[in-house]
């Protein structure tokens, strides 16, 4: 009697787990400008249809949450909110193993990039989410097209030099104190009018970035560098995932993975759509960097991956070794 007692209490108890509801909040640092912001909005609806309801993510994009893109893997790491999604270049500061991806000039294409991704997402990204910042990663891709902004090609030494360039981490301001330009932290939100006033002559960004800041409103000229392939992530929260029943944990996790394909498949192609459509509708003029120049860049930079290697030692040194080996 004793033992049916126990089992029928444990079995009422599974079940009033099962039936729980859960409420989490998703934040972003990215404007819904962006063309695959809607993707995230769609993972947290298909959680919730898919869980019947009992698991219902608030998704809170730039300006509708307190935290910045720098800000958001510790907000998740302590609990603030369950789960966040931001780029290895907003987080270099504080966990400069995550920026990999982003040091300059390390790959000729995205190929290569997407490649060594792959290597590295298991052993690497995902050791350093769980075992630092107490964060399940979910979701990972690769974006290209990061470009200057300008009025004039900036595709030589000659042409950087003096030039005030907006960057947006650590890697890229050295990168361009190295070629010769001088970086200036602008807000992505003060882009604009900070490119129409000549506060500064360039920008680095992406091309989705560009495209929601409007940018080639102010600005004619494309400079495009692909000098490097950040990683956007998105984690949860691992004592948030634990309170969930085992089914609401695998959903989560599909999901993530479902949606990450489609953003990936959709940056493959996007960022050169963007292109298209910018050269097609604002009539901006592209250049890009020769074969010389290019290396040039590469060996000026070179200072930038050997103090990120002596930083982030063994861990660094972890990731260098993969991507030697993933490119051979």
């Amino acid at each position: 009697m004793i033992t049916l007692t126990t089992a029928m209490l444990a079995g009422a108890s599974s079940a009033a787990l099962a039936q729980q509801t859960h409420e989490w909040t998703l934040v972003s640092p990215l404007t819904p400008a962006i063309s695959y912001m809607a993707l995230y909005q769609e993972l947290a609806d298909n959680i919730s249809e898919r869980s019947d309801g009992r698991l219902k993510i608030n998704f809170l994009s730039y300006g509708q949450h307190p935290f910045s893109g720098a800000e958001i893997l510790s907000a998740v790491r302590d609990g603030i909110v369950q789960m966040g999604n931001t780029a290895d270049v907003y987080v270099s500061s504080m966990e400069p193993a995550i920026a990999f991806l982003g040091l300059p000039f390390l790959f000729d294409n995205l190929d290569q990039a997407k490649t060594v991704y792959a290597e590295l997402e298991e052993p690497y990204y995902r050791q350093i989410f769980a075992d630092k910042y107490n964060a399940e990663l979910t979701t990972g891709f690769i974006i290209s097209g990061s470009a200057i902004h300008s009025n004039r090609p900036l595709n030589s030494l000659e042409a950087m030099r003096g030039q005030k360039i907006r960057v947006f981490g650590h890697e890229s301001g050295e990168m361009i104190r190295l070629l010769g330009g001088e970086p200036s932290t602008v807000a992505f939100g003060e882009l604009y009018t900070s490119l129409q006033r000549g506060t500064i002559d360039g920008a680095l960004t992406g091309m989705d970035g560009a495209n929601a800041a409007r940018v080639y409103e102010v600005v004619d000229h494309n400079t495009w560098w692909n000098w490097s392939y950040p990683v956007e992530f998105t984690f949860v929260n691992q004592d948030a995932m634990a309170t969930l029943p085992e089914d609401l944990q695998e959903i989560v996790r599909e999901e993530a993975r479902l949606i990450n394909e489609r953003i990936q498949a959709d940056r493959d192609i996007g960022t050169m759509r963007i292109l298209v459509d910018s050269i097609e509708q604002h009539g901006i003029t592209v250049s890009g960097l020769d074969a010389g120049t290019l290396e040039e860049f590469r060996a000026r930079t070179q200072p930038i991956r050997d103090g990120w290697l002596e930083e982030t030692g063994e861990l660094g040194q972890q990731a260098f070794t993969i991507y030697q080996e993933s490119l051979q």
